[in-house]
Formats: structure tokens, C-alpha cells, sequence
């Protein structure tokens, strides 16, 4: 009876080493609540399941995956710093989580932020910092309608697609600051509203028509000392008097070239960019992008290693720890079950 008793206990303890073990991830230090990974190569395949902190370091992946952080309950902040990520790809950030409160980039270069890759968020706070940033994706930030906080802080952002940031409904402000906008398309900023709009030493390279027309309804506007290549992409703001929150951008504008330290407000008023084609003139016609809203299918999750080939071991562990076989474990628990009943009889 003791030999069964002791055969039962192994098979148990084992039994809870497949199913519920949730191993601290591989090239990661884990320490009670907080998740440290630095210089990972490759993204973690699961974090445990109590985790609240997590903070990547040093991490260059082709793909930060879909659902990258699913199943952690208790999370209540992820802190990427000096990352090198080729997209962050769609869903990869949890949906409507009641603990996330901060998502930070800093120092780190990401190609692509996909669409939905920040969808319905219940975040309070994502916030890049001396950064970079190749495109922005349509609908990339989408359905947020919570305390919703947005930072760029010295970031470049090469290009912000059309709706980009769309149905964004926040009581919190947005603010850039020391930044660089090098392509804000039309529509980027679509059914986009914002408490506040705080905008400070930012330089536009090409601003569209209708770019920033969701901002326009913010409460509260600080604009300062901003900066645009002054060539004919600028043309089209003459007829942009309507628009307090154009005017503002212009008024405090400068030209960084070809006119040099020239005041924007003047180098409109004075017609002193020569030979523009005339749809450039015009902002009264300048319409809306029509749109088709996508329907969005959050793909399963795959790791990827550096070199772009599919990690080994993807898809074994899901995100947030876990047994590798699920029916393994099912059969498993049934089995020790069984023989628990069949030496107590």
C-alpha cells in the first residue's frame, strides 16, 4: 500500500509539472511578479501566469507575434527598451485588459505597427520615447474609447497611414514633443478625438490636407515652435484660416528648408514658394479618403527568430505558460484519477 500510495504521489507531482508548471522563460530572470528579458534571441514563447512587470531589453525579432501577452491576468505593464522590432504585428497587445496600465517603448526601431496592433485597448498610457518608427498601418490604433494617454517623445515617424489612429476616443491628451513627422498622410487622425493636443518643437515634413482633422476637436490646444520642409507640400494650407488648430500649427511654424528660419505664417501670406501645381492649392477641396473598415482575424502565434525562419518549438507553449499537450495532460489526470479510485475501493 505504501509503494502505491508513493507511485501515486510521483504520478500527481508530475501530473502538476505538466499542466500547471509556468517556467520562468528562456534568456529571462524572473524575480516574484516582474519579467526581466535582456538581450533575448527570440521573443519568449510564455511568461508565467502571475506575471505583473515585464521588461524586454535588447531584443531584435522579426515579429513581435500576435497575442504576445495573452493569458497574464495580473499584467500591469510591459517596458520595451533599445528593441529592434520588423512589426508589431496584429493583436499582439491584449484586448480590453482591466490591469494593463503602461506600454513604453524606448530606444527601439520598429518597422510596421500593423493594423489592430493596438485595438481596443484598455491601456491608460502607450509611450514612445527616442525612437523610431517606419509606418504607422491604418487602423493601426483602433476602438479606444478609454483614459487613453499617447506620448512621442524625440521619435521619428516616417509615415502615418490613413486612419491610422481611428475611432480613438480619449479623455487624456496627446503629446509630442522633440519629435519628427515625416509623412502625416490624409485621414491619418480620422473620428480621432483627444482631450488635449500638446505639440512642441515637432517638425512636419509633409503635412496632408485633412491629416489632423479628428484632432481638431480637442478642448485644449499648446502649440510651439514648429517646424516644415517649406516647399509646395505646404501649399494647400492658405485656405486653412477656417481651422483654429491649423492656424495654431502655422502661426508657430517655421521652415526648416529650403526657407531656412522663414516664419510659415509669412512664406504663405507672401506666395514665396514659386511653381506649385495647382491641386496643391487648394484646401477647401481637399476631401476625406473614403475607407473600408477591415475585418479583423487575430492570426495565431508564431515566434520568429532573426534570421525570419519560424523559431524551433513555436505553437508548443501558448502564451502565458502551460502544458505542451493539452490532451496529454487531459488523459493524464484522468489516468491518476482512475487509479487513485481503483486503490481506495
Amino acid at each position: 500500500m505504501l509503494l502505491t500510495h508513493g507511485i501515486l504521489s510521483v504520478a500527481f507531482v508530475a501530473l502538476l509539472g505538466c499542466c500547471f508548471a509556468q517556467p520562468c522563460p528562456k534568456e529571462c530572470v524572473c524575480r516574484s511578479t516582474l519579467v526581466k528579458c535582456p538581450a533575448a534571441v527570440d521573443f519568449p514563447q510564455s511568461f508565467p501566469a502571475n506575471t505583473e512587470k515585464i521588461v524586454l531589453d535588447e531584443l531584435t525579432v522579426v515579429e513581435l507575434p500576435p497575442k504576445a501577452f495573452a493569458k497574464l491576468p495580473n499584467l500591469t505593464s510591459i517596458h520595451f527598451s533599445r528593441c529592434n522590432f520588423g512589426q508589431i504585428s496584429t493583436c499582439a497587445f491584449p484586448e480590453r485588459h482591466s490591469k494593463l496600465k503602461t506600454v513604453a517603448f524606448d530606444l527601439t526601431v520598429i518597422g510596421e505597427i500593423k493594423e489592430g496592433a493596438f485595438r481596443n485597448l484598455g491601456v491608460t498610457s502607450v509611450a514612445f520615447s527616442s525612437s523610431r518608427i517606419t509606418t504607422v498601418k491604418g487602423y493601426a490604433f483602433w476602438n479606444i474609447d478609454t483614459d487613453f494617454k499617447l506620448t512621442f517623445v524625440k521619435t521619428t515617424v516616417h509615415e502615418i497611414q490613413p486612419f491610422a489612429f481611428y475611432n480613438v476616443n480619449s479623455k487624456q491628451n496627446m503629446k509630442v514633443s522633440g519629435g519628427n513627422f515625416k509623412h502625416i498622410m490624409n485621414s491619418a487622425f480620422s473620428d480621432t478625438v483627444f482631450k488635449s493636443v500638446v505639440l512642441q518643437n515637432v517638425t512636419f515634413e509633409n503635412l496632408e490636407c485633412n491629416a489632423l482633422t479628428g484632432l481638431e476637436k480637442v478642448q485644449t490646444i499648446q502649440i510651439s515652435h514648429s517646424e516644415f520642409l517649406c516647399n509646395c507640400d505646404i501649399e494647400w494650407m492658405k485656405g486653412a484660416t477656417k481651422s483654429s488648430f491649423l492656424t495654431s500649427i502655422i502661426e508657430s511654424g517655421t521652415c526648416k528648408a529650403p526657407l531656412t528660419g522663414a516664419v510659415m505664417k509669412d512664406v504663405l501670406q507672401n506666395n514665396e514658394i514659386k511653381n506649385c501645381p495647382e491641386d496643391n492649392k487648394a484646401h477647401d477641396g481637399c476631401q476625406a479618403l473614403p475607407q473600408e473598415i477591415p475585418e479583423f482575424l487575430c492570426p495565431g502565434r508564431i515566434e520568429m527568430n532573426p534570421s525570419g525562419s519560424q523559431s524551433p518549438g513555436s505553437h508548443k507553449t501558448p502564451p502565458g505558460g502551460g502544458c505542451d499537450n493539452t490532451r496529454f495532460c487531459s488523459w493524464t489526470m484522468v489516468g491518476v484519477i482512475a487509479i487513485f479510485t481503483l486503490n481506495f475501493r
